[in-house]
């Protein structure tokens, strides 16, 4: 009888060896909203974070974020409009980082925003920092999100960038500071490299990614046009 049971132990821990060794290794990655887990929707949309890029609105972004943020409208000397979301410390599969959210306006909007602020101030470049009309802080909050920048407070190399997003497309060093922008117009993300191996990961949706590096291709033109 002893022996029965013994045996029938026996059977059972093996039985159980034989599931774990059978089931997939757990993705340690996996809801952990990690900089490089990019995903495209069905309707060609981009979620990172846990944010779909010109769906998820700044209020369900906070609670994603679990924390406030700061809403600011940018107004620049050649008459651009922004309004910016900016998250002072965030903590996202064990990165800390800041991040920046632009809102899905029209300038049309963004320029009546503009009339209608409370406080303004100037910065250096002449860009005007506008602090909103609380009326217009609520309509941001129920705005959808049209971009990302994630700021790394850690240290990044071309190791890990390379193991995590690949070869990308194109490099482009902007001569003034050496910054080398990694381009993915797949992504939709243009990674921005410090030589001192900060980084700025910008996420837009795949359609917009010509006007996001715009500004870079002219720097390259002018660039090799002064050769």
């Amino acid at each position: 009888m002893k022996n029965k049971v013994f045996l029938s132990v026996l059977l059972s821990g093996l039985l159980l060896i034989l599931i774990a060794i059978m089931l997939p290794a757990p993705d340690t990655d996996r809801g952990q909203f990690l900089p490089w887990q990019i995903e495209h929707t069905v309707g060609g949309g981009t979620r990172i974070f846990g944010i779909t890029l010109g769906e998820t609105t700044l209020d369900e972004a906070e609670q994603q974020m679990h924390g406030a943020a700061e809403i600011t409208l940018f107004a620049t000397p050649d008459g651009d409009h922004k309004v910016e979301a900016y998250f002072d410390k965030v903590v996202l599969g064990g990165f800390s980082a800041k991040i920046v959210m632009v809102m899905q306006l029209t300038q049309d909007e963004t320029g009546a925003m503009f009339s209608r602020g409370v406080r303004i101030s100037t910065m250096g470049s002449g860009t005007n920092k506008v602090t909103l009309a609380s009326e217009d802080v609520r309509r941001v909050y129920a705005t959808p999100i049209i971009s990302l920048a994630y700021l790394t407070r850690t240290t990044l190399d071309d190791e890990l960038l390379l193991k995590r997003f690949g070869e990308p497309s194109a490099r482009v060093t902007e001569l003034k500071n050496g910054t080398v922008h990694w381009l993915y117009p797949e992504l939709g993300l243009d990674i921005a490299l410090s030589s001192k191996g900060k980084a700025v990961l910008q996420y837009v949706l795949p359609s917009d990614f010509g006007a996001l590096v715009k500004p870079l291709r002219e720097m390259e033109e002018n660039s090799e046009g002064n050769v």
